[in-house]
Protein backbone atom coordinates (compact mmCIF):
# COMPACT_ATOMS: atom_id res chain seq x y z
CA UNK A 1 0.00 0.00 0.00
CA UNK A 2 1.33 3.46 -0.91
CA UNK A 3 2.12 5.57 2.17
CA UNK A 4 0.39 8.92 2.66
CA UNK A 5 3.63 10.88 2.46
CA UNK A 6 4.68 9.08 -0.71
CA UNK A 7 1.35 10.01 -2.29
CA UNK A 8 1.69 13.60 -1.09
CA UNK A 9 5.15 13.91 -2.66
CA UNK A 10 3.82 12.53 -5.95
CA UNK A 11 1.06 15.14 -6.10
CA UNK A 12 3.44 17.98 -5.19
CA UNK A 13 6.02 16.90 -7.75
CA UNK A 14 3.31 16.72 -10.41
CA UNK A 15 1.93 20.13 -9.39
CA UNK A 16 5.39 21.64 -9.59
CA UNK A 17 5.95 20.37 -13.11
CA UNK A 18 2.56 21.68 -14.18
CA UNK A 19 3.26 25.10 -12.65
CA UNK A 20 6.56 25.41 -14.52
CA UNK A 21 4.83 24.58 -17.82
CA UNK A 22 2.05 27.09 -17.13
CA UNK A 23 4.31 29.94 -15.99
CA UNK A 24 5.04 31.44 -19.45
CA UNK A 25 1.31 31.49 -20.21
CA UNK A 26 -0.07 33.28 -17.16
CA UNK A 27 -1.38 36.82 -17.09
CA UNK A 28 0.65 39.00 -14.75
CA UNK A 29 -1.57 41.60 -13.05
CA UNK A 30 -0.36 45.18 -12.75
CA UNK A 31 -0.98 45.42 -9.02
CA UNK A 32 1.63 44.27 -6.56
CA UNK A 33 1.38 40.88 -4.85
CA UNK A 34 3.74 39.01 -2.57
CA UNK A 35 4.56 35.34 -2.06
CA UNK A 36 5.17 34.47 1.58
CA UNK A 37 7.08 31.20 1.53
CA UNK A 38 7.07 28.98 4.60
CA UNK A 39 9.57 26.33 5.68
CA UNK A 40 9.79 24.10 8.74
CA UNK A 41 12.82 21.80 9.16
CA UNK A 42 16.14 22.20 7.34
CA UNK A 43 18.30 19.19 8.18
CA UNK A 44 20.26 16.27 6.73
CA UNK A 45 17.98 13.27 7.14
CA UNK A 46 18.90 10.84 4.39
CA UNK A 47 15.65 8.90 4.14
CA UNK A 48 11.95 9.37 3.38
CA UNK A 49 9.33 8.06 5.79
CA UNK A 50 6.55 6.91 3.42
CA UNK A 51 3.87 7.45 6.06
CA UNK A 52 4.76 10.74 7.75
CA UNK A 53 5.69 14.11 6.28
CA UNK A 54 9.05 15.30 7.60
CA UNK A 55 8.37 18.91 6.44
CA UNK A 56 12.07 18.98 5.66
CA UNK A 57 14.26 20.67 3.07
CA UNK A 58 17.85 19.32 3.02
CA UNK A 59 20.49 22.02 3.65
CA UNK A 60 22.05 21.68 0.18
CA UNK A 61 18.63 22.04 -1.46
CA UNK A 62 17.79 24.95 0.81
CA UNK A 63 20.91 26.87 -0.20
CA UNK A 64 20.14 26.32 -3.88
CA UNK A 65 16.63 27.63 -3.31
CA UNK A 66 17.88 30.72 -1.44
CA UNK A 67 20.44 31.41 -4.17
CA UNK A 68 17.68 31.24 -6.77
CA UNK A 69 15.38 33.54 -4.78
CA UNK A 70 18.17 36.04 -4.24
CA UNK A 71 18.69 36.08 -8.01
CA UNK A 72 15.16 36.44 -9.37
CA UNK A 73 13.07 37.87 -6.50
CA UNK A 74 12.92 40.93 -4.28
CA UNK A 75 13.12 39.37 -0.80
CA UNK A 76 11.83 41.63 1.96
CA UNK A 77 11.14 41.23 5.67
CA UNK A 78 7.64 40.01 6.47
CA UNK A 79 6.94 43.02 8.67
CA UNK A 80 7.85 45.32 5.76
CA UNK A 81 5.34 43.72 3.39
CA UNK A 82 2.29 45.87 4.24
CA UNK A 83 4.14 49.09 3.40
CA UNK A 84 5.76 47.55 0.32
CA UNK A 85 2.39 46.35 -0.98
CA UNK A 86 0.96 49.86 -0.56
CA UNK A 87 3.90 51.59 -2.19
CA UNK A 88 3.93 52.98 -5.69
CA UNK A 89 7.34 51.47 -6.46
CA UNK A 90 7.48 49.74 -9.84
CA UNK A 91 7.19 45.95 -9.99
CA UNK A 92 10.49 44.69 -11.38
CA UNK A 93 10.83 41.31 -9.63
CA UNK A 94 8.49 38.93 -7.80
CA UNK A 95 8.06 40.10 -4.21
CA UNK A 96 8.89 37.40 -1.63
CA UNK A 97 9.08 37.03 2.16
CA UNK A 98 10.60 34.06 3.98
CA UNK A 99 9.06 32.46 7.08
CA UNK A 100 9.93 29.39 9.16
CA UNK A 101 7.49 27.63 11.51
CA UNK A 102 7.93 25.63 14.74
CA UNK A 103 11.41 26.77 15.75
CA UNK A 104 13.89 23.94 15.28
CA UNK A 105 17.51 24.37 16.32
CA UNK A 106 18.51 23.72 12.71
CA UNK A 107 17.25 27.22 11.92
CA UNK A 108 20.24 28.52 13.90
CA UNK A 109 22.75 25.93 12.65
CA UNK A 110 21.69 25.56 9.00
CA UNK A 111 19.39 28.41 7.97
CA UNK A 112 20.93 31.49 9.57
CA UNK A 113 24.40 31.02 7.98
CA UNK A 114 22.84 30.78 4.50
CA UNK A 115 20.63 33.82 5.01
CA UNK A 116 23.67 35.75 6.23
CA UNK A 117 25.63 34.82 3.12
CA UNK A 118 22.89 36.09 0.85
CA UNK A 119 21.89 38.97 3.15
CA UNK A 120 18.23 37.99 3.14
CA UNK A 121 15.75 38.70 5.95
CA UNK A 122 13.39 36.10 7.40
CA UNK A 123 10.91 35.56 10.22
CA UNK A 124 11.20 32.60 12.58
CA UNK A 125 7.99 31.58 14.35
CA UNK A 126 8.60 29.73 17.62
CA UNK A 127 6.39 27.87 20.08
CA UNK A 128 7.34 29.47 23.37
CA UNK A 129 6.58 26.50 25.66
CA UNK A 130 8.91 24.33 23.53
CA UNK A 131 11.99 26.57 23.57
CA UNK A 132 14.94 24.65 25.02
CA UNK A 133 12.96 21.41 25.31
CA UNK A 134 15.30 18.33 25.41
CA UNK A 135 12.87 16.04 23.56
CA UNK A 136 10.98 16.22 20.25
CA UNK A 137 7.97 18.50 20.26
CA UNK A 138 4.87 16.44 21.13
CA UNK A 139 2.88 17.41 18.02
CA UNK A 140 5.80 16.43 15.72
CA UNK A 141 4.90 12.83 14.93
CA UNK A 142 7.76 12.43 12.46
CA UNK A 143 10.36 13.34 15.10
CA UNK A 144 8.71 11.18 17.73
CA UNK A 145 8.89 8.21 15.39
CA UNK A 146 12.33 8.82 13.84
CA UNK A 147 14.38 10.57 16.53
CA UNK A 148 16.78 7.60 16.84
CA UNK A 149 17.43 7.51 13.09
CA UNK A 150 18.69 11.08 12.77
CA UNK A 151 20.94 13.52 14.56
CA UNK A 152 19.48 15.61 17.36
CA UNK A 153 19.78 18.68 15.15
CA UNK A 154 16.93 17.38 12.99
CA UNK A 155 14.33 17.52 15.77
CA UNK A 156 15.68 19.56 18.70
CA UNK A 157 13.72 22.74 19.51
CA UNK A 158 15.74 25.94 19.40
CA UNK A 159 17.17 27.25 22.68
CA UNK A 160 16.95 30.75 24.15
CA UNK A 161 20.66 31.51 23.52
CA UNK A 162 20.24 30.44 19.89
CA UNK A 163 17.13 32.63 19.59
CA UNK A 164 19.02 35.56 21.04
CA UNK A 165 21.79 35.07 18.47
CA UNK A 166 19.20 35.00 15.67
CA UNK A 167 17.58 38.16 16.98
CA UNK A 168 20.92 39.94 17.23
CA UNK A 169 21.85 39.01 13.65
CA UNK A 170 19.93 42.00 12.31
CA UNK A 171 18.18 39.98 9.60
CA UNK A 172 15.92 37.69 11.64
CA UNK A 173 12.63 38.66 13.27
CA UNK A 174 11.27 36.33 15.94
CA UNK A 175 7.53 35.81 15.82
CA UNK A 176 5.18 33.59 17.81
CA UNK A 177 3.78 30.27 16.66
CA UNK A 178 1.62 30.18 19.83
CA UNK A 179 2.58 29.02 23.32
CA UNK A 180 1.47 25.37 23.16
CA UNK A 181 0.78 24.71 19.45
CA UNK A 182 -2.90 23.91 20.04
CA UNK A 183 -5.19 23.30 17.09
CA UNK A 184 -7.49 26.31 16.81
CA UNK A 185 -10.53 24.20 15.96
CA UNK A 186 -10.27 22.59 19.41
CA UNK A 187 -9.64 25.74 21.49
CA UNK A 188 -11.79 27.79 23.83
CA UNK A 189 -11.73 31.58 23.91
CA UNK A 190 -9.52 31.46 27.01
CA UNK A 191 -7.04 29.22 25.20
CA UNK A 192 -6.90 31.56 22.21
CA UNK A 193 -6.01 34.39 24.56
CA UNK A 194 -3.35 32.35 26.36
CA UNK A 195 -1.81 31.11 23.10
CA UNK A 196 -1.48 34.65 21.76
CA UNK A 197 -0.71 36.65 24.90
CA UNK A 198 1.59 34.24 26.71
CA UNK A 199 3.85 33.76 23.69
CA UNK A 200 3.96 37.51 23.15
CA UNK A 201 4.89 38.23 26.76
CA UNK A 202 7.66 35.62 26.89
CA UNK A 203 9.32 36.68 23.64
CA UNK A 204 9.26 40.39 24.42
CA UNK A 205 10.52 39.86 27.97
CA UNK A 206 13.51 37.87 26.72
CA UNK A 207 14.22 39.38 23.30
CA UNK A 208 12.87 42.93 23.52
CA UNK A 209 9.94 44.98 22.29
CA UNK A 210 11.07 44.80 18.66
CA UNK A 211 10.21 41.10 18.55
CA UNK A 212 6.89 39.19 18.70
CA UNK A 213 5.25 41.51 16.17
CA UNK A 214 4.08 38.69 13.87
CA UNK A 215 2.07 35.56 14.62
CA UNK A 216 1.74 32.23 12.80
CA UNK A 217 -1.38 30.18 13.57
CA UNK A 218 -0.61 26.50 14.28
CA UNK A 219 -1.97 24.31 11.46
CA UNK A 220 -3.29 27.60 10.11
CA UNK A 221 -6.00 26.51 7.67
CA UNK A 222 -9.10 28.70 7.82
CA UNK A 223 -11.18 26.27 5.75
CA UNK A 224 -10.48 23.52 8.30
CA UNK A 225 -11.45 25.76 11.21
CA UNK A 226 -7.95 26.30 12.59
CA UNK A 227 -8.25 30.10 12.46
CA UNK A 228 -11.56 31.46 13.73
CA UNK A 229 -12.57 35.14 14.05
CA UNK A 230 -12.18 34.71 17.80
CA UNK A 231 -8.59 33.54 17.37
CA UNK A 232 -7.87 36.51 15.11
CA UNK A 233 -9.26 38.90 17.73
CA UNK A 234 -7.03 37.35 20.41
CA UNK A 235 -3.95 37.78 18.21
CA UNK A 236 -4.82 41.37 17.34
CA UNK A 237 -5.52 42.25 20.98
CA UNK A 238 -2.22 40.69 22.10
CA UNK A 239 -0.37 43.35 20.11
CA UNK A 240 0.79 41.58 16.96
CA UNK A 241 0.97 43.70 13.81
CA UNK A 242 0.13 40.87 11.40
CA UNK A 243 -0.45 37.12 11.28
CA UNK A 244 0.01 34.37 8.70
CA UNK A 245 -2.04 31.29 7.88
CA UNK A 246 -1.32 28.22 5.77
CA UNK A 247 -4.06 29.20 3.30
CA UNK A 248 -2.62 28.94 -0.19
CA UNK A 249 -2.24 32.20 -2.08
CA UNK A 250 -0.36 35.44 -2.60
CA UNK A 251 -0.78 38.50 -0.40
CA UNK A 252 -1.94 41.77 -1.92
CA UNK A 253 -2.61 45.30 -0.71
CA UNK A 254 -6.19 44.25 0.01
CA UNK A 255 -5.29 41.22 2.14
CA UNK A 256 -6.37 41.05 5.76
CA UNK A 257 -3.12 41.55 7.68
CA UNK A 258 -4.20 38.98 10.27
CA UNK A 259 -5.08 36.32 7.67
CA UNK A 260 -2.16 36.48 5.25
CA UNK A 261 -1.87 33.47 2.92
CA UNK A 262 1.38 31.63 2.31
CA UNK A 263 2.98 29.12 -0.08
CA UNK A 264 4.94 26.09 1.09
CA UNK A 265 8.57 25.83 -0.03
CA UNK A 266 9.10 22.11 -0.58
CA UNK A 267 12.21 19.95 -0.91
CA UNK A 268 11.05 19.10 -4.45
CA UNK A 269 11.08 22.76 -5.55
CA UNK A 270 13.57 23.71 -8.23
CA UNK A 271 14.45 27.31 -9.03
CA UNK A 272 11.87 27.18 -11.85
CA UNK A 273 9.21 25.86 -9.48
CA UNK A 274 9.94 28.56 -6.91
CA UNK A 275 9.73 31.22 -9.60
CA UNK A 276 6.36 29.89 -10.77
CA UNK A 277 5.07 29.91 -7.20
CA UNK A 278 6.39 33.43 -6.57
CA UNK A 279 4.62 34.66 -9.72
CA UNK A 280 1.35 33.15 -8.54
CA UNK A 281 1.10 30.07 -10.77
CA UNK A 282 -0.77 28.20 -8.06
CA UNK A 283 -3.62 26.45 -9.88
CA UNK A 284 -1.94 23.00 -9.72
CA UNK A 285 -1.26 23.50 -6.02
CA UNK A 286 -4.84 24.52 -5.37
CA UNK A 287 -5.86 21.09 -6.66
CA UNK A 288 -3.52 19.41 -4.15
CA UNK A 289 -4.71 21.83 -1.46
CA UNK A 290 -8.34 20.86 -2.03
CA UNK A 291 -7.42 17.20 -1.73
CA UNK A 292 -5.83 17.91 1.62
CA UNK A 293 -8.90 19.77 2.88
CA UNK A 294 -11.06 16.86 1.72
CA UNK A 295 -8.84 14.57 3.84
CA UNK A 296 -7.79 12.51 0.84
CA UNK A 297 -4.28 12.64 2.27
CA UNK A 298 -2.59 14.59 5.06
Amino acid sequence: MIGQHTLKRFFKRTAGRAAVLMEPLIYRPAYLRACIFFYHRVADIGFIDPHLDDWNVPPSTFERQIAALADFAEVVALLDLPARLRSASPVTKPLVALTFDDGYSNFYTQVLPVLRRYRLPATLFVITSMIGRPDPMPFDRWSQRNRNRVSEEAWRPISWPELEACSESGIISIGAHSHNHLKGSDCTRAQFIEEAERSNELLRARLGESQALAYSYPYGNTSMGHVSPEYVRAVRTAGYELAVTTDLGLASRGSDLYLLPRVEAHALDTSATLRAKALGVLAPYHFVYRLRIANKFV
